[in-house]
């Protein structure tokens, strides 16, 4: 009996023995365990070598890193959970997609089927404190950023095998509280801002947030905090942290959105651009290229509010005026816009400021409401222009620069008006007299006394809100009288200082320092000689032929002849600060006049019958020099000029430039229409921008090869055939090669910044160079012997493209270039079928087959 009971105490301890043995002790979890040191365990099954041992744990890693091995399939296991506490995954394999999930120590994806685990996802159950965190190392990325609590690891979709993974168990921080960026927030319609919280903790685990909008027709706010407004109201802006649902808010007010203004402009050789709004440039700058006509509009503006603008367009005038979109000018005619005024109505509180970027002259500075922009008889076409809307800014005082003056009858003075504060947008002031028969203020704050007596003259702000007061006192002496043999010359004497009638004086004439007197059928200056504060006069446009009459005027400083009917400059001689002097027009005899003139700066003597140019030598400070359209041969006089930055030589006779070698500073060199040959002679000229030599008889242009600054290069119309020397002259934006023998255009491949490129009339046949110009808006390429225009495919800037007389058959690759606005393709051997195909591609292109 006793043997028999001791049998049967040895059986029952090695059953017990043999149990514990296949209870594997990385599955262990029990109903009363420490759980301080939670945990995760998991093995990995690997492509030729099967489950490792041992398990990996807490962040290890299991699987293999560098090797090329995909993982097959996974067992995750918890350490020290508790018992109710559950770790679920779920893996992606090849050819399967995404298993159900899996849970404590099953298997997830396949054993023994040589398919890979793309992807994984974890997440815990019934454990609220804990996060799980994971990455997975995958093929061509190596190890990708941690992810938790079921987010994917891995790639779906993208036949990627994960190599290896590593898992840790973190413990969670809940949030204490969250804060905004911003209690209250005031925008207009249209306007986005984007909210952002910080968590208290900033430890906190889980940092996911749910917005929410108490009006979303006021505020709509998307997933990222990022809230749009939609119309004028308010709307509490709300965020919520996902873990504990702490909340902050934000007010936000919506008002109305600010008035803007929108304008576009008909250009020379582009048509109708693009809308741009509120100062931004609409024509173009620096290309030398028309303003044909304009529309302007309001948006967001009050009801019955209205911009309204005219044109002075060339041999028109001033149009009469349109307004909201309508168009001034012309469209279609080839006349330039020279001057522009507009204004506002029905639009308190706002002002419209206007600039305009002129033909020789640049950007003018900032007008408004009403007054001109550009210029007005000087046969300038605007290129350019930017208007902006801006707040007006009320008046607070004005303040008078004398309170009590005195003056004798005939006499002059002027009051000077400042306007409180500064930045004031209206300065405009209007002045009144008390009694006019003795005292008269015109619109500048200028007196005059007319008779013995007291006047008080008032300046008010515009909006006759502030007002501010000088009492004059006159004494009876009486000034000279001022007369002009031509009434012409009068009337712009008389428009200069508003004084329409009466008697014209001294005093009245006195404080003239500009004149324009531009096109008013002037054939005589005398009088003018009176008007001794003048520096600035326009005269161009007349029929005048005596200059003596200026004489006098010592204090000019800028002097405009220009198309008149003058031969001999002697007079001139005097003005010896002289800064500008164009004549340009006339039929000038003789020179010798000029030569005196040693502080000019700019010099205009175009087509004025010039051949000889020796009295320019000493005139050394001159800057900008226009001398074409004259016989000139004999350049050599200009060498001493050294501070010319422009120069105008075109349409001459001159075939010899050496003398050119010395102006070093020269920025614009116009050279067209001559009879050169060799421009060796330019090597200096390294600071040249633009360079003209259209029509010329040239072949070498290897001097251009370190002229590396330049924009604009003009060589059509020569006899070129090797171009190469261009390849490094990458500032290049506007290059001219048409009407030449050019063959071979690979070179040009470097001129990245190419918007304007002309190779009509050459002997081109392969034009895959040029699929690297992509900012090019305008290509001519027009009688050549092309047959391949695969290149022109890339350049989706091109806006005019010229390609008639070439042997073209495929227009396949233009149907990608949507900006196009002109396409030239008349005599090729295009099929009606692709000419239907490509006109479907791009319908707001106009093409000429």
């Amino acid at each position: 009996m006793r043997e028999l009971k001791f049998k049967h105490l040895l059986s029952t301890l090695v059953c017990f023995i043999s149990f514990s043995i296949f209870i594997p002790l990385n599955t262990y979890k029990a109903d009363t365990i420490n759980t301080t040191n939670i945990g995760v365990t998991y093995d990995a099954h690997v492509q030729n070598i099967g489950w490792q041992t041992p398990w990996a744990k807490d962040g290890e890693t299991a699987g293999t890193d560098g090797k090329g091995l995909r993982i097959e399939a996974l067992k995750l296991n918890l350490v020290n959970a508790p018992a109710d506490a559950k770790i679920l995954y779920q893996a992606h394999v090849q050819n399967i997609g995404w298993q159900n999930w899996y849970k404590d120590g099953e298997e997830a994806g396949t054993d023994g089927k040589g398919l890979r685990v793309e992807a994984i996802r974890i997440k815990l159950e019934n454990m609220p404190d804990y996060s799980i965190e994971y990455q997975a190392h995958v093929q061509n990325i190596g190890w990708q950023n941690w992810v938790q609590d079921g987010e994917e690891a891995g790639t779906d979709g993208q036949g990627l095998r994960v190599e290896a993974i590593r898992i840790k168990i973190s413990k969670k921080v809940h949030p204490d509280s969250i804060k905004l960026n911003k209690n209250s927030e005031n925008l207009k319609v249209g306007d986005t801002d984007t909210l952002s919280a910080l968590f208290s903790p900033d430890t906190t685990t889980n940092k996911s947030l749910s917005w929410t909008s108490s009006d979303k027709s006021t505020v709509v706010v998307d997933d990222t905090g990022k809230i749009t407004a939609l119309n004028e109201g308010t709307a509490n802006i709300t965020a919520a942290s996902l873990d504990g649902q702490k909340t902050d808010s934000c007010f936000v007010t919506v008002t109305k959105a600010d008035s803007k203004i929108q304008y576009q402009a008909h250009v020379e050789n582009v048509g109708w651009q693009y809308p741009v709004y509120d100062g931004n440039e609409a024509g173009t700058n620096g290309q030398g290229l028309r303003v044909e006509a304009l529309k302007i509009n309001l948006l967001n503006a009050p009801i019955g509010a209205k911009i309204v603008y005219q044109a002075h367009v060339q041999n028109v005038g001033w149009q009469t005026p349109v307004s909201n979109g309508e168009e001034a000018g012309t469209d279609g005619k080839g006349l330039r816009i020279e001057a522009i005024k507009m204004h506002l109505e029905n639009m308190p509180g706002y002002l419209v400021e206007y600039q305009a970027h002129v033909q020789n002259i640049g950007w003018q500075d900032w007008t408004r409401e009403g007054q001109e922009a550009g210029t007005d008889g000087k046969g300038l076409r605007i290129e350019a222009i930017r208007i902006r809307l801006i707040k007006a800014v009320p008046v607070d005082s004005i303040t008078l620069s004398n309170s009590n003056y005195t003056l004798k009858v005939g006499d002059t003075y002027t009051l000077t008006a400042t306007v409180n504060p500064g930045n004031a947008t209206n300065k405009d002031i209007h002045w009144s007299s008390s009694d006019g028969s003795k005292v008269s203020v015109d619109g500048n704050g200028k007196i005059t006394a007319l008779s013995e007596g007291t006047a008080t003259i008032t300046a008010s702000s515009s909006d006759d809100s502030k007002h501010v007061s000088c009492i004059v006192s006159v004494n009876g002496i009486v000034n000279n009288p001022v007369v002009f043999s031509d009434k012409n010359l009068e009337a712009a004497v008389r428009n200069s200082i508003n004084k329409q009638t009466g008697t014209l004086y001294e005093s009245d004439v006195q404080n003239i320092s500009s004149l324009n007197a531009n096109n008013a059928n002037i054939t005589d200056l005398t009088g003018i000689e009176n008007l001794k504060s003048l520096d600035t006069l326009y005269l161009n446009s007349n029929s005048i032929s005596n200059l003596t009459p200026l004489r006098s005027l010592i204090n000019l400083q800028n002097l405009y002849l220009g198309n008149n009917k003058i031969t001999d400059t002697t007079a001139l001689s005097s003005l010896s600060s002289l800064q500008r002097l164009d004549l340009y027009g006339n039929a000038l005899n003789t020179f010798d006049g000029i030569k005196n003139l040693s502080n000019l700066t700019e010099l205009d003597l175009s087509n004025t019958n010039l051949s000889s140019l020796a009295f320019l030598s000493v005139v050394t400070k001159l800057q900008n020099l226009n001398l074409s359209s004259n016989k000139i041969a004999d350049i050599s006089a200009l060498s001493n000029l050294t501070n010319l930055n422009q120069l105008d030589l075109s349409t001459n006779q001159i075939s010899n430039i050496s003398s050119l070698n010395n102006l070093i500073g020269l920025n614009i060199l116009n050279l067209n229409s001559n009879k050169i040959n060799d421009i060796s002679s330019l090597t200096n000229l390294k600071q040249l921008q633009t360079l003209s030599l259209n029509s010329n008889t040239i072949q070498d242009i290897d001097v251009l090869k370190n002229f590396t600054v330049l924009n604009v290069l003009g060589l059509s119309n020569n006899k070129i055939t090797d171009i190469s020397t261009l390849a490094n002259l990458n500032s290049l934006k506007n290059i001219s090669l048409s009407n030449n023998q050019i063959t071979n255009i690979s070179c040009l491949c470097n001129l990245t910044n190419a918007q304007y490129l002309h190779l009509e009339n050459n002997q081109i046949n392969d034009i895959s160079a040029l699929n690297k110009l992509k900012n090019l808006a305008y290509l001519y390429l027009n009688n050549n012997q092309i047959t391949d225009i695969t290149a022109l495919g890339f350049l989706d800037k091109l806006n005019t493209l010229y390609l008639s007389y070439n042997k073209i058959t495929k227009v396949d690759s233009l149907k990608n270039l949507t900006n196009l606005k002109i396409l030239i393709l008349a005599e090729n051997n295009i099929t009606s079928t692709d000419q239907t195909s490509l006109k479907e591609s791009l319908p707001n292109c106009s093409i000429v087959y």
